[in-house]
C-alpha cells in the first residue's frame, strides 16, 4: 500500500507541474546585458502577468507540500515498520540477511537525500513567493529556473527511493526462498 501511495504521489507530482513542467533551461545574457530566455513561454508569462505566475506557483507549492508529506510518511513507515523490524528479526535469529541490511542502509541514504533536496526546493519556492516579481522580472525568471532544477532533483530522489524499495522487495523474495529451503533441509535431516 505504501509503495502505491508513493507511486501515486510521484505521478501526481509530475502531473501537478503545469507551471514548472517546461524543460530545465538557463537564461543567457546578450551583449547588452539583457536577458535572453531559453524558455520564452515562461519568460513571457513572468513579464506579462507575474502575479498569475506567483498564484500558480503558490498552488503548486501547496500540492507539492501535501505530496511530500504523503511520500515522507510512506518512506518513514517503510523504513521503521518494515525494513527496521525485519532486519532486527533477521539479526536476532542469526540469519544471513546482509543484503537486506545493506539495501535498507541505501534506502536510508535515499530517504535523507529526498528530505534534504525537498527542503532546498521548499525554501526556494517560499523565497519566490515572497519576491517582487514586478520590479525584478529577470531575476524572478532566473529564480524560477533554479526552482525547476531543484524540483527535478526531488523527482529524481523519489524515483531513486522507489527503486531501492523495489530492490529490497526483490532481495526479500530471494531471502525468503533461501530460508524456506534451509527449513526443508533441517526438517528432512531431523526425520
Amino acid at each position: 500500500m505504501y509503495r502505491t501511495l508513493t507511486v501515486i504521489a510521484t505521478l501526481t507530482m509530475f502531473a501537478a507541474a503545469s507551471l514548472v513542467a517546461a524543460p530545465i533551461s538557463r537564461a543567457v545574457s546578450t551583449e547588452q546585458g539583457q536577458l535572453k530566455p531559453d524558455d520564452s513561454s515562461l519568460y513571457n508569462s513572468v513579464t506579462m502577468d507575474c502575479l498569475e505566475v506567483k498564484f500558480k506557483l503558490g498552488e503548486l507549492h501547496r500540492q507539492d507540500k501535501l505530496l511530500r508529506v504523503t511520500a515522507g510518511q510512506g518512506y518513514d513507515n517503510m523504513s521503521t515498520n518494515l525494513m527496521g523490524r525485519l532486519n532486527s528479526r533477521i539479526v536476532e535469529n542469526k540469519l544471513d540477511g546482509g543484503e537486506l541490511i545493506k539495501i535498507a542502509a541505501d534506502f536510508e541514504k535515499a530517504r535523507e537525500k529526498f528530505r534534504s533536496d525537498y527542503t532546498k526546493y521548499d525554501e526556494a519556492v517560499l523565497a519566490l513567493l515572497k519576491a517582487d516579481c514586478q520590479s525584478q522580472m529577470q531575476t524572478y525568471y532566473l529564480s524560477i529556473q533554479n526552482v525547476k532544477e531543484l524540483r527535478a532533483s526531488v523527482q529524481a530522489d523519489l524515483k531513486a527511493a522507489d527503486e531501492v524499495m523495489q530492490q529490497y522487495h526483490d532481495a526479500f523474495v530471494v531471502f525468503k526462498k533461501a530460508v524456506q529451503e534451509e527449513e526443508k533441509k533441517n526438517d528432512a535431516a531431523n526425520e
